[in-house]
């Protein structure tokens, strides 16, 4: 274990217990635990290692914690300390080395010969124009560290943990080392769901989509309304696992490359052969990537037991590293009460019948009756089952132009209404997240700024193709914009490509007001949201508002599709 990270994460949890994490200077005093009351703490350990497991009869070695397919759930609360210890058992990795001249590179021009392993593997090669991005082009595949995604914490992605350093590097857990993070909960934290995952650039997409991931439930006020509480909790985790077929191991599939090499020499690749999409580690879908189009080979999903007029606590992630899902429950009354961890002020109805929907588009991706979940977007539903007893089954629309790929329908899980009816209300009204509200006002803002989302052929990267913010691959060192704790900004997120980039914001929340330049009233509180395509020769945006809370030090803000992540698609900002 790397002591000088340990002592300085270890610093930075006494002031945050001596303090009860209220101090905007948090993480630049590091002085050692102060007078004051000390915070409650949740304590769990994460170990990162491979395990072989078999899905529907398909055996799959992948990256795991603590070999399963998708982690133990973590619980905290507000005023609460969460302490992770992430161990990594992972082999060793080969030495390797960005090449420092010129060298092959994949002879793609396009997404699809990108993105699809059809495409890539009829894909010639040639010669870069000049040497390649070491940065982005993924490798350090066993190399790891952990981001608790949509907590409110220090930032704690850099070296060391809450750094204001603009040229600090990211934390690197070798294998064989381990880490002791101490993230602390602000007392007024929004009681929701969260999840944690690993975050090392280069390695994040290929450990992710083993099942590097579980969820982190923060316990609050919400829980204690009394028409929550009465409702039973369903949590669905909902994980794409994306494999090959192994080069050593018959009947195995794996997700294994040699950096700094490209595709046709055992390099990254940005999709793979086969993916099997999981809810909370049962396989649902396995779907063949290795033709022009995708096969799909559905599974019976996993069968929840509903009294008709039940109301149930659905509680969902997608966990995916590229597959949006746009949720349909028809038969059932649903209402909204929490996106990406923060709670709505009411119960808000949500028509989610898919009625006359047969395809999620551009063009209706924020109007069908249907609730279009992102990858990393966290949905709380209440539903209530129907009078009319029957199986009735949650599902993803098929979805086309909202990223590279077409989608078919994916059946995600089935609800059995039988038995004696029951009668259970639907709270008129919601705790108020303190933290959040109230909405940003035009006077509060005290900077505006623009960021540009691009992607397209690019020799600097193996692949021949990469995904950039103001037309700049992700560079570590560098830390480009500096915002003020304390203040208020609104960001414009122009997209001038054919995907929808999930938009993911670290350290602090943002409110949503306006989609492709029409005003979204009352607005919406996410962490994470989809910047529209471009779409009809326009492109799209997305405009946002952000209050910069509480916790200073160096941070990012990307893409959650996980391949345009590690090869470009992300910025570091200093929050001061």
């Amino acid at each position: 274990m790397d002591r000088r990270r340990f002592v300085v994460t270890a610093a930075v949890a006494g002031v945050a217990l001596g303090t009860d994490a209220c101090s905007s200077s948090l993480v630049r005093t590091i002085v050692g635990p102060q007078p004051g009351p000390v915070a409650p703490i949740d304590s769990y350990t994460l170990t990162a290692q491979y395990a072989v497991t078999t899905i529907q009869g398909i055996r799959m070695r992948t990256r795991t914690y603590g070999g399963r397919t998708y982690g133990p759930t973590l619980v905290t609360r507000p005023g609460h300390q969460l302490n992770i210890k992430v161990v990594n058992r992972l082999p060793k990795e080969p030495p390797a080395h960005a090449p420092r001249g010129r060298t092959s590179v994949a002879d793609v021009h396009e997404e699809m010969q990108a993105m699809m392993p059809f495409e890539v593997a009829r894909t010639g090669q040639r010669l870069s124009v000049g040497p390649i991005d070491e940065m982005n082009n993924p490798h350090g595949f066993n190399t790891t560290n952990i981001h608790v995604h949509g907590i409110q914490t220090v930032p704690h992605l850099f070296d060391p943990v809450g750094t204001s350093d603009p040229s600090a590097m990211m934390i690197q857990i070798h294998p064989g080392n381990e880490l002791q993070y101490a993230f602390p909960i602000p007392t007024d934290h929004p009681s929701g769901l969260h999840w944690y995952h690993p975050h090392k650039h280069g390695s994040t997409d290929v450990q992710v989509s083993g099942g590097m991931a579980g969820l982190i439930v923060v316990r609050g006020p919400i829980d204690a309304v009394p028409e929550i509480a009465a409702a039973r909790e369903i949590f669905l985790v909902i994980q794409s696992l994306n494999v090959n077929p192994s080069k050593t191991t018959p009947g195995l599939y794996e997700r294994e490359y040699v950096a700094y090499k490209p595709p046709k020499e055992g390099g990254y690749s940005f999709g793979t052969a086969y993916t099997m999409l999981t809810v909370n580690g049962a396989g649902v879908n396995w779907m063949d990537n290795t033709g022009k189009s995708t096969v799909y080979h559905p599974f019976a999903p996993p069968s929840f037991a509903m009294r008709p007029g039940e109301v149930v606590r659905l509680r969902l992630l997608n966990g995916c590293n590229g597959i949006p899902l746009a949720l349909v429950l028809p038969g059932f009354d649903c209402w909204q009460i929490g996106f990406d961890g923060v709670n709505l002020l009411a119960p808000k109805y949500k028509d989610l019948s898919g009625k006359n929907t047969p395809v999620v588009t551009p063009e209706n991706m924020f109007t069908a009756p249907a609730r279009l979940t992102m990858e990393a977007n966290r949905i709380e539903l209440l539903i209530r089952a129907p009078k009319k007893p029957g199986i009735y089954t949650l599902s993803s629309l098929p979805t086309q132009g909202i990223d590279f790929s077409a989608y078919a329908q994916l059946d995600l899980a089935t609800f059995v209404v039988a038995d004696n009816p029951i009668v259970m209300h639907i709270p008129k009204s919601l705790p108020v997240p303190t933290r959040e509200y109230p909405i940003i006002t035009d006077s509060e803002i005290v900077a505006r700024r623009h960021f540009l989302f691009s992607q397209g052929p690019n020799d600097k990267l193996l692949m021949n193709f990469g995904f950039t913010i103001n037309h700049a691959l992700y560079q570590m060192a560098e830390t480009p914009t500096t915002v003020k704790v304390g203040t208020a900004e609104e960001w414009v997120l122009e997209n001038e490509t054919v995907d929808a980039h999930p938009f993911h914001l670290h350290t602090d929340s943002f409110q949503i007001v306006a989609l492709n330049g029409e005003p979204n009233d009352p607005p919406e509180v996410w962490d994470t949201f989809a910047i529209p395509p471009k779409y009809n020769g326009k492109n799209g945006s997305l405009t946002i508002r952000v209050r910069f809370l509480q916790f200073t030090g160096k941070d990012v803000f990307h893409c959650h599709i996980l391949p345009h992540e590690d090869t470009g698609m992300m910025q570091n900002f200093l929050l001061s």
